[in-house]
């Protein structure tokens, strides 16, 4: 297979602007009764369903609100972009608004809005078992059982109904993890500002030490090979519905065993087996998207900057920023057809990075589908992602009788067929030729066909037949939207 790397001409980019200027135009709501041609005023809103969460949040996220003037096809849009903005808040897994006119004599294109909201379940305590591996395609080269962290995570969305989050995790096995994260999104009347924390401490007694052959070689110990303690706080800044600012201020320490540094020197810095530091990153994210954990019209954008060490004695000789970006355009071709397209980039600092803080693509949504055993290390890469879906099976909803509650009785399932390309490249590898790592400043690419499986409570499998540049193929599987 043939794979060339072309940049993307100036037609091109109006052909993508221009579909997502249709995409934006594609809403519609289906209204109870006629609306007519001429401004209609929205009299009231009504909420139904809403058992625990508070009212402000639900109207935070509406584009409409009483009193409103507006021509019936604004009007429209606002009411089903306001129906995506609560699904997309992850609280509920139905959301109906429908618009009916008010029948008061004298009140004449006064619409009334009702809103039915179907909650989800709040409360997950999720037994933890889970691989030690970067993620379960790696794990499914070995099958090795003995290489599983269990406990529970005990998730409380929701929290207090104001769309806050509890999550503190207890979790044994080869590495051990206690933690603790709270988040509240709003704490002003205005609804803009929020703020979290988070602590925790890690002792793992397996790591990744090296990249060899373009892959991770562990080891194991079971005094433990690093430990980690970990401590943050946040606060985000919503100013409207579509864009968030994220800022975070942090401390990390970590202890390096005499085993892991013989295993790899470069592991920490030279002397240094107790690295400690400040950190301070930010989040710019502007999300369009219609339904954000399987997007099929709109678009996202991000922008990351992280600073690690600030400058003060202890955390000598820690001195490396960064910056990250991501894109996404998503669209509909005709009925049953779709399109996704993103790139993601990232530059680091030109400080020298021990290993354990270096990471290129192969960790997390970092990687060129094809290379999923594969790990390239280096300071800079980017990536191009592009897919083509058919929904095979398009958004159904099925009852089922003998669950008695429709929190989880009543599901939503869509099933799509795709096909994909993508294209990545790393520049600035630290350890290359002494470790036989061939893949980076190399172009990466991969192609293939896979099923996408979309249900309720944001849930997706994707299961996929790719091919990489080299030759090698295989079917993976993951938990999270390709694009």
């Amino acid at each position: 297979m043939d794979f060339r790397y072309t940049t993307p001409s100036a037609k091109a980019f109006r052909v993508l602007i221009l579909l997502q200027l249709v995409v934006f135009n594609l809403f519609s709501v289906n209204a109870q009764t006629d609306i007519s041609n001429t401004t209609v005023t929205v009299g009231s809103i009504k909420l139904t369903g809403n058992e625990k969460t508070k009212a402000s949040i639900i109207t935070r996220e509406l584009l409409i609100a009483t009193g409103d003037k507006l021509s019936p096809d604004e009007f429209s849009k606002r009411v089903n972009q306001s129906r995506l903005n609560l699904l997309n808040t992850s609280l509920f897994n139905f959301v109906t608004i429908d618009t009916v006119r008010n029948e008061i004599p004298g009140s004449n294109n006064t619409i009334i809005v009702e809103i039915s909201l179907l909650e989800r379940w709040y409360l997950w305590p999720v037994p933890i078992v889970q691989i030690t591996d970067r993620n379960i395609n790696a794990w499914l080269q070995t099958r090795d059982f003995t290489r599983i962290n269990y406990g529970i995570d005990l998730k409380w969305y929701n929290f207090s109904g104001r769309l806050d989050e509890l999550d503190a995790i207890v979790q044994f096995g080869k590495n051990h993890h206690l933690s603790l994260a709270y988040q509240n999104p709003y704490v002003d009347k205005k609804k803009h500002l929020g703020i979290g924390f988070e602590a925790g401490y890690k002792n793992n007694r397996e790591a990744g030490y090296l990249t060899q052959d373009d892959e991770l070689l562990f080891a194991f110990a079971s005094e433990g090979l690093s430990t980690e303690t970990y401590f943050s706080v946040n606060s985000t800044y919503r100013n409207n519905i579509f864009t968030t600012h994220q800022l975070v201020a942090g401390f990390r320490a970590f202890t390096f065993s005499d085993s892991l540094m013989l295993l790899n020197p470069d592991y920490s810095y030279a002397n240094v087996d107790k690295p400690a530091f400040l950190y301070l990153y930010y989040k710019l994210k502007i999300d369009h998207r219609d339904i954000k954990y399987y997007p099929l019209r709109g678009w996202y954008a991000d922008l990351e900057l992280n600073k690690t060490g600030l400058g003060f004695g202890f955390e000598k000789p820690v001195d490396i920023a960064w910056a990250k970006t991501t894109t996404r355009f998503y669209g509909q071709l005709s009925k049953h057809w779709y399109m996704g397209i993103s790139f993601i980039g990232k530059v680091s600092s030109g400080a020298w990075q021990p290993y354990f803080q270096i990471q290129g693509l192969g960790y997390g949504r970092d990687y060129v589908r094809g290379y999923e055993y594969n790990v390239i290390d280096g300071k800079h890469f980017g990536i191009v992602r592009s897919t083509i879906k058919f929904a095979l099976v398009p958004e159904q909803t099925h009852t089922i009788g003998f669950i008695p509650t429709p929190k989880f009785g009543l599901i939503h399932y869509a099933v799509y067929l795709t096909a994909f390309a993508d294209a990545g490249y790393v520049w600035q590898p630290q350890w290359i030729g002494q470790f036989n790592n061939k893949l980076p400043r190399t172009l990466l690419a991969g192609a293939g066909l896979g099923v996408d499986l979309v249900t309720y409570y944001d849930k997706v499998v994707r299961i996929e037949y790719a091919i990489n540049k080299s030759g090698k193929s295989g079917i993976f599987i993951h938990f999270i939207a390709g694009i």
